[in-house]
C-alpha cells in the first residue's frame, strides 16, 4: 500500500476541500490558515477509486492512511498558499508532458486529452488545476527539505543490470502494426452530419481504389483540406492500451487483420471517426535486451527506463520522508480533530 498512498498525495486529490461545502458526516476538521471539513462522503469516493485500482476493499487501517494523506494535503496546500508558492504555465505544461509520456506508448495531445476526460472523469481545465495544485505542494516541500531530496541516490550500473536480470521477462514488445491513414473526425456531430462524413470517406476510398488518387496523395492534400487529416499513425498494439480504448476494440481488431502493405477494403470506423487505413509494418512480439528501444521509433532504451524507474523510486522515498517531516511540523501549529468513528461504513 505504500506506493498507493504516495500516489494519493502526488496526484493532489482535492476532494477534501470540495467536501467542505457538502453537509456530511465529518471524518476530520483541519485548520492551519482556514478551516476545512473532510467529509465521509468524499473520503468514501476516494476509497472507492483506490479499491478499483487495487482490486480489493480497503481495511479500516487503510482508510485511516487515506484520511492521513488528505489531512497532509490540506496542511501542505494551506502552508504553500501562506508562503505564496506559485508555479508557471510552462511548469504545468512540462508536468502534463511527463504524465503523457509515462503512459508507456506514444499518444498525441488530442488522444491524451480524451484519456483524461474518459478515465479521470474531469475536463481539461480541472485536470490542469489538479496538476497546478500538485506542483505547488511539491514545490513547498522541496523548499522546506531541499537537502533531503537532493540526497536521493543515483542508480548504479550494477543495480540497473540486476533489476533487468530479475525482471527480464517483463521487458517485451507485443505484436504491433504501424499504419498510415486518412482520418475524418465525427466527434460531437449530429447523425446527419456524421452520415455526410461517411459519404466523404467512401468517396475518398473509391478514388484510391479506382487509381484516381492514392492514400499518400490524400495525406498530402489534407494539409489544404479541412474536411480530413492524414499521416503516419505510428505503432498500434492489440492489447488494452490508451490508444485501444480511444479508438475502440472493433477498430483495433480490423487493423490487425490487415497484412503488411495492405489497404483496408472498406472505410474503418473508430470511436472518434472514419479511417482509410494502409498497414505499413507488422512487428512480432519480442523480448527486449537492455539497450533496445522501449518502443519502436523512440530513443528511450530499456536501460534508460530502468535507470529512471530506480531513480524515481529513490526520489519518492526521499520525498515521502520529506512530506512526513513537513507534515509533522505543520501539525504542531495546526488544529486537527479526527472523527474516527465515521471511518466505519
Amino acid at each position: 500500500m505504500k506506493r498507493f498512498w504516495g500516489f494519493v498525495f502526488l496526484c493532489a486529490l482535492s476532494g477534501a476541500v470540495a467536501g467542505a461545502q457538502i453537509l456530511d458526516q465529518p471524518v476530520a476538521v483541519v485548520r492551519l490558515t482556514e478551516t476545512v471539513n473532510i467529509g465521509q462522503r468524499e473520503l468514501r469516493q476516494q476509497a472507492r477509486l483506490l479499491e478499483q485500482q487495487i482490486g480489493r476493499e480497503l481495511t479500516l487501517d487503510n482508510r485511516r492512511e487515506l484520511l492521513e494523506a488528505q489531512i497532509a494535503e490540506v496542511l501542505i496546500s494551506q502552508a504553500a498558499k501562506r508562503a505564496n508558492i506559485r508555479v508557471s504555465e510552462s511548469e504545468i505544461n512540462q508536468a502534463i508532458t511527463q504524465q503523457r509520456q509515462s503512459l508507456g506508448q506514444p499518444v498525441t495531445d488530442e488522444q491524451f486529452r480524451r484519456i483524461v476526460e474518459q478515465q479521470m472523469g474531469m475536463n481539461w481545465s480541472e485536470y490542469r488545476e489538479q496538476i497546478r495544485e500538485r506542483l505547488v505542494q511539491e514545490k513547498y516541500v522541496l523548499e522546506k527539505r531541499r537537502s533531503l531530496l537532493e540526497s536521493a541516490e543515483t542508480p548504479t550500473d550494477r543495480e540497473i543490470r540486476d533489476f533487468y536480470e530479475d525482471n527480464a521477462t517483463q521487458f517485451t514488445n507485443p505484436t504491433m502494426v504501424r499504419f498510415k491513414h486518412v482520418f475524418i473526425d465525427t466527434r460531437n456531430l449530429s447523425s446527419q452530419d456524421k452520415a455526410a462524413r461517411r459519404r466523404l470517406a467512401d468517396e475518398l476510398l473509391r478514388s484510391v481504389r479506382n487509381g484516381v488518387s492514392s492514400i499518400d496523395q490524400l495525406i498530402d492534400d489534407s494539409d489544404d483540406d479541412a474536411r480530413f487529416s492524414g499521416g503516419d499513425f505510428g505503432y498500434l498494439i492489440r492489447q488494452e492500451s490508451p490508444q485501444a480504448q480511444l479508438l475502440g476494440r472493433s477498430f483495433v481488431n480490423q487493423v490487425f487483420e490487415l497484412e503488411e502493405g495492405q489497404l483496408a477494403r472498406d472505410v474503418l470506423e473508430s470511436n472518434v471517426g472514419y479511417h482509410i487505413v494502409q498497414v505499413t509494418h507488422r512487428r512480432s512480439a519480442r523480448l527486449l535486451q537492455l539497450d533496445d528501444p522501449v518502443f519502436p521509433g523512440q530513443s528511450t532504451t530499456v536501460r534508460d527506463q530502468i535507470r529512471n524507474h530506480l531513480a524515481l523510486s529513490n526520489q519518492q522515498r526521499a520525498f515521502q520522508r520529506a512530506i512526513n517531516e513537513v507534515v509533522d511540523e505543520l501539525r504542531q501549529e495546526a488544529d486537527v480533530t479526527l472523527y474516527e468513528e465515521n471511518l466505519n461504513w
